[in-house]
């Protein structure tokens, strides 16, 4: 039997994870809120000069070594230009669609240490001043602006402000917890599984359980961008399980309240004798699982196959609905991906 999860805790971990911002390239904040988390734990979780946070626990074993990998960087901005209005226009962290931006409000990180708040907005946004057809302008990098809730008219005031091409802009995540047990906000992906292995190791510690294998925990800061676990792994690993949202949509088999094995994604199968492992165990331990197939995704295992990792590559996570948007999950997929790490790491 796989050890019992504390859901709420791991819930509680997620909501302030994902209230700590972390877009691609500016993660030292969540990176610390991991590290003081993990810090009871029986393994320190050091910083790798990339950026990135790794553990190890000494299993029963370590004639196979495994590893999880999950990632800690969203999908953010960053200053490209500051316009003649003042106003900013920005470039893309991540591969996010601009109409799913439209109207959020952002932190501004500014050069000189400060913080501004202001919205993503199309350059038309006053339906009193601009015509139907200009109103309704693509939503692109071209016609979208950052307005800064300062005083600022003129690229002279916003550079004033300490406001940098380069800087970083975080999006509000807007966390919602439900009575039904729902979890709606941005940057799930991969947050989510950042919990989900917070909630299995402090439950194989409550039960007074040991992985059966020497286990390297893996959190990167570049996935968003295609190479955040290329390195930062013991050169004897075997297996390599990544943990990454699995998706939710039309035609799609993963749903909200499971966990997903991935079978296939845009970079190819995964690994077949590790994912039937992983089904056989979802089986035996009566856990909701789904298996299924991402047509447009990639994942850090791949980065580390990619990067010549010599390893046993699989993909789990819970479904997420609507991926690079305002996502939603729920806790019961949470659970059950938890427990799927957890009779993994047991076997």
């Amino acid at each position: 039997m796989v050890p019992t999860i504390k859901v709420d805790q791991m819930v509680e971990f997620l909501v302030g994870l994902l209230n700590t911002p972390s877009p691609t390239g500016d993660t030292d904040r969540a990176m610390a809120y991991v590290q003081e988390q993990f810090a009871p734990f029986p393994f320190a979780m050091q910083m790798t000069p990339k950026g990135a946070l790794t553990g190890t626990w000494g299993g029963e074993q370590a004639d196979k070594p495994r590893a999880l990998t999950a990632h800690v960087d969203t999908l953010g901005a960053m200053v490209q230009e500051i316009k003649k209005n003042g106003r900013l226009r920005i470039t893309q962290l991540g591969g996010w669609v601009w109409t799913s931006v439209e109207g959020e409000g952002v932190t501004i990180y500014a050069s000189n240490g400060q913080t501004y708040r202001g919205t993503i907005l199309p350059t038309t946004a006053s339906i009193h001043a601009h015509t139907r057809q200009a109103s309704n302008a693509a939503r692109d990098g071209a016609n979208m602006e950052v307005r800064i809730d300062a005083h600022t008219t003129s690229e002279k005031k916003t550079r004033n402000l300490g406001i940098r091409v380069g800087d970083v802009i975080a999006f509000d995540p807007r966390v919602e917890t439900s009575e039904h047990g729902f979890i709606r906000s941005r940057h799930l992906d991969d947050k989510a599984c950042v919990a989900a292995i917070f909630g299995v190791v402090d439950a194989l510690l409550t039960a007074g359980l040991t992985p059966k294998q020497r286990v390297t925990f893996h959190i990167s800061n570049y996935e968003e961008v295609g190479h955040g676990a290329s390195t930062g792994f013991p050169d004897d690993l075997h297996d390599l399980l990544s943990l990454d949202m699995a998706v939710v949509a039309p035609k799609q088999e993963s749903d909200e309240y499971s966990v997903t094995i991935c079978a296939k994604d845009a970079g190819g199968p995964y690994h077949l004798g590790f994912r039937r492992e992983l089904e056989r165990l979802a089986q035996v331990h009566g856990l909701k699982y789904k298996s299924d197939i991402y047509p447009y995704y990639g994942s850090d295992g791949e980065a580390y196959w990619r990067a010549g990792g010599n390893v046993r590559v699989g993909l789990i996570g819970p479904g997420v609905d609507a991926s690079h948007h305002y996502e939603r999950t729920h806790r019961d997929a949470l659970e059950n991906t938890a427990k799927l790490i957890a009779a993994y790491l047991l076997s």
